[in-house]
């Protein structure tokens, strides 16, 4: 069957006006025109659909079955193309980001509720966990966008950088380090070191500053997650080196941090997306926003648009 949308409203229309001549008018057709098109109709389903006489149009039994199910197929048309005309102007759908625990604690926070001030009918669904898998969730399509360290010749990625940022380090109040306005690698090194696994981005940016003045520490306790390693050094178990966008979650908790130098160690934070699936509406809208909120800085909580800032 090969019936056409103009057909059943051709069907509709006269079915409802029980006239011909004023279902033209009413869908800016000549009444032949209209005439055709129910006939096309009849000859696709087989049957007769109307009685035609010179002065009553009356629906046959066939066509007072199939009424309601004309009306219904078109509501549902009209609804769909309603709901896709709503998705491509961003009213409604879905994404979701996967970004680390720190990430997802001090920038995504204010990045959502502002994106979904714009944008009501988008459901925002932000996944934190472990840096180094965000990669594959995008790869498999498990998120729209990933938000973490940039990191060049990832295969099968699209990245966009967000900012720029650096390490610093992290030491318990009274600790002696504190004192100093800033920190080398070397004198880090002096004192018991916590780390993060060695899967993490963060792990490795700070094996790689280590590693550049001679040094390759063995850390004294080794975490999981930055939150946990924060308190580590809280508790006076140790000293961290760790992005500069933990002070937003360390200040409260008797932890200082002090610049990192001799190297200053730099870092890319950008978005990654699929590079073989286009985006979707909502993805794309949200990562529009994210890039003009971080370039915006003076509208990132404290730290973080200190660290978009650099």
């Amino acid at each position: 069957m090969n019936i056409t949308l103009r057909q059943i409203r051709a069907f509709l229309a006269v079915a409802e006006v029980g006239a011909f001549a004023r279902a033209a008018e009413r869908m800016h057709l000549s009444p032949s025109a209209l005439s055709t098109l129910v006939k096309e109709l009849e000859e696709q389903i087989g049957l007769r659909l109307f009685y035609r006489s010179t002065r009553v149009v009356q629906l046959t039994e066939a066509g007072a079955e199939f009424l309601p199910l004309a009306r219904k197929a078109l509501e549902d048309l009209e609804a769909a193309v309603a709901g896709s005309r709503a998705l491509a102007e961003v009213k409604r759908g879905r994404v979701t980001v996967a970004a680390s625990i720190v990430i997802a604690a001090t920038l995504l926070p204010w990045v959502i509720q502002s994106f979904q001030q714009r944008h009501p009918g988008i459901q925002c669904i932000l996944k934190d966990g472990f840096e180094e898998t965000i990669r594959d969730q995008v790869r498999r399509g498990e998120v729209d966008l990933g938000v973490g360290t940039l990191v060049e010749g990832e295969p099968g990625l699209t990245e966009v950088t967000l900012y720029q940022d650096h390490l610093v380090a992290l030491v318990p109040d009274g600790h002696p380090l504190a004192e100093r306005g800033a920190v080398t690698w070397r004198e880090l090194a002096k004192h018991p070191l916590i780390s993060l696994s060695d899967q993490s981005p963060s792990r490795a940016l700070a094996d790689a500053a280590f590693d550049s003045v001679g040094l390759r520490p063995v850390p004294a306790h080794v975490a999981t997650f930055s939150s946990t390693l924060i308190s580590m050094v809280a508790a006076g178990m140790g000293v961290a080196a760790l992005p500069v966008n933990v002070r937003q979650l360390s200040r409260r908790t008797g932890v200082q941090t002090r610049m990192l130098v001799r190297p200053t160690v730099k870092r890319n934070m950008g978005v990654y997306s699929r590079s073989d699936a286009e985006l979707t509406p909502a993805a794309n809208a949200f990562l529009k926003h994210m890039q003009a909120f971080v370039k915006s800085k003076g509208s990132l909580p404290d730290e973080a648009a200190e660290a978009a800032a650099h």
